[in-house]
């Protein structure tokens, strides 16, 4: 009996050891059935696009430079006024340069959002604004922003990119930079995208401040921008989209926090986004974190964080 006991046990162990020598075989094996399953016209894609190091290298240096050749240390003076049911958020950045080199006019950014009185909300810093009608603060900091005019805008088809990098706000033809783009969809349209984007449950026609990309052709493009809630009262995700003269379609995905409505994430909304595509190979093909931006904001795996990577959306079959 204990002979018997004895090498039923061994066989148990035997098929336990044959059943972990198959495991990476059936991993090896279902890899690369997906690589088989990804379209030739997306292979293609892929090569055509690929930027060898040093190309990377240089065009990475030449948009470091430009961006130092237009940095600007300003006063942001920002003030919170509650009146006739909304609330108002100005911020005007003036130049601390005694000579202005950079010729910043009080670069003003306004945003009125409609929201019923309540007791506080948080602002910037973690401070505290009671909405009460005609109450008002004024808060002042120091920033380093990059600010350039309308007839400079930031060249970066010239230096080897195939998408926009940053988004810009804009007052008076001047443009100051803000949020990266972390995604772009290859073949296929704004409307296709943003009617993808709506079918999930988001909001159109929302409260945002509006934000541009530069493009070689058409000059300054404004965004269009889709949210899962029109307002975001209690913060929410948010994506601007932009179609390029070439047809791409580029969008600055984030999450936006409730006041003053301020992005602390971006990879998360990134991918938030990007899922609402995968899974249908049929139509899209999502390549995550594809293509370099070198657009990084913040720290490594601390939002709001920005990798510099742009996860690229392939419309199948186009």
């Amino acid at each position: 009996m204990i002979k018997n006991k004895f090498g039923i046990k061994m066989l148990i162990l035997a098929i336990l050891l044959v059943s972990m020598a198959f495991v990476p075989a059936v991993s090896a094996s279902f890899e690369k059935t997906n690589e088989q399953q990804m379209p030739e016209e997306v292979k293609e894609w892929i090569e055509k696009n690929t930027v060898d190091e040093e190309t990377k290298i240089w065009r990475a240096k030449q948009t470091e430079q430009w961006m130092q050749n237009h940095t600007v240390n300003v006063t942001s003076t920002t003030t919170y006024k509650y009146y006739n049911g909304q609330l108002e958020i100005k911020e005007v950045y003036t130049s601390k340069d005694p000579e202005n080199k950079a010729k910043v006019n009080d670069f003003t950014k306004i945003s009125k959002i409609p929201i019923s009185a309540k007791d506080k909300i948080t602002i910037l810093n973690g401070e505290s604004f009671t909405l009460e009608e005609g109450n008002e603060k004024v808060i002042v900091t120091e920033k380093t922003v990059v600010i350039t005019s309308q007839t400079d805008p930031y060249p970066w088809w010239d230096y080897g990119y195939q998408y926009p990098q940053w988004t810009w706000s804009e007052d008076n033809d001047q443009y100051a930079r803000e949020d990266p783009i972390n995604l772009a969809w290859e073949y296929t349209n704004l409307n296709t995208v943003k009617s993808v984007i709506l079918d999930q449950g988001w909001k159109d026609n929302i409260f945002e401040y509006t934000y541009y990309v530069s493009d070689p052709v058409n000059g300054w493009i404004e965004d269009d921008g889709v949210a899962t809630d029109e307002e975001r009262y209690l913060g929410g995700y948010h994506t601007r989209l932009f179609e390029l003269n070439n047809g791409d379609v580029v969008g600055g995905a984030h999450h936006d926090d409730p006041f003053p409505h301020e992005a602390d994430e971006f990879e998360t909304a990134e991918d938030v986004v990007a899922e609402f595509f995968d899974g249908n190979v049929n139509n899209w093909w999502v390549l995550y974190d594809h293509r370099e931006l070198d657009n990084e904001v913040g720290t490594p795996n601390s939002e709001p964080w920005n990798d510099g990577e742009a996860t690229c959306i392939y419309k199948v079959g186009s």
